[in-house]
């Protein structure tokens, strides 16, 4: 299957792009961030392809970076989540935006990609939050305690649950951490 495709930018739009691969034109749906940061008609570009089977044939996706990509097709996991809903989401919210959203289980956020309405908001968390990865962002020690957790058997969902409920500070240390969030009841 076709994973890279390195060419010139013959056209670009907001949201599609024509890479000229040796001169076969691949046209390729691509979110905002990443026709933001493709160069002009006539530079040269390498793009991570994501390839879908429609009825009509064969359709391409790109994207820059593999973080993108990645969470691309996380989103196309999720039931009634389509190719566009999935760029319109990274053309509104970043890699660590969308894991953020899912992390913290914020509906609102996501229903205001057009789009995206509750039901289908509802369900990409409901069925992402088990398989996201730690956030990171807010802290390594908060990311280090839930991945321990979850080896010990919680889900991602009770681990941070039970890490939202412990107050810590500067000197809080990971195995003082682990054995508060283990003492901690599910509600």
């Amino acid at each position: 299957m076709i994973a890279v495709l390195r060419g010139t930018v013959a056209r670009r739009s907001p949201t599609r792009v024509v890479l000229d691969c040796g001169g076969i034109g691949f046209e390729l749906g691509v979110p905002l961030s990443t026709s933001n940061r493709l160069g002009a008609a006539g530079s040269e570009a390498t793009l991570l392809v994501v390839p879908r089977f429609t009825q009509t044939g064969l359709e391409f996706y790109g994207f820059l970076d593999e973080d993108e990509r990645d969470v691309f097709r996380l989103l196309l996991s999720v039931k009634g989540i389509g190719p566009k809903a999935g760029l319109n989401i990274l053309s509104r919210f970043s890699p660590d935006e969308v894991r953020q959203t899912i992390a913290a289980g914020r509906v609102g956020v996501l229903e205001t990609v057009p789009g995206i309405g509750p039901k289908k908001a509802e369900r990409v968390l409901r069925e992402l939050a088990e398989r996201s990865v730690p956030v990171e962002a807010g802290s390594p020690l908060l990311a280090d305690a839930e991945k321990a957790l979850v080896s010990l058997g919680l889900t991602r969902r009770e681990a941070r649950a039970r890490l939202g409920r412990i107050k810590t500070g500067p000197e809080t240390t990971l195995p003082e951490l682990l054995r508060l969030a283990l003492r901690e009841r599910g509600e």
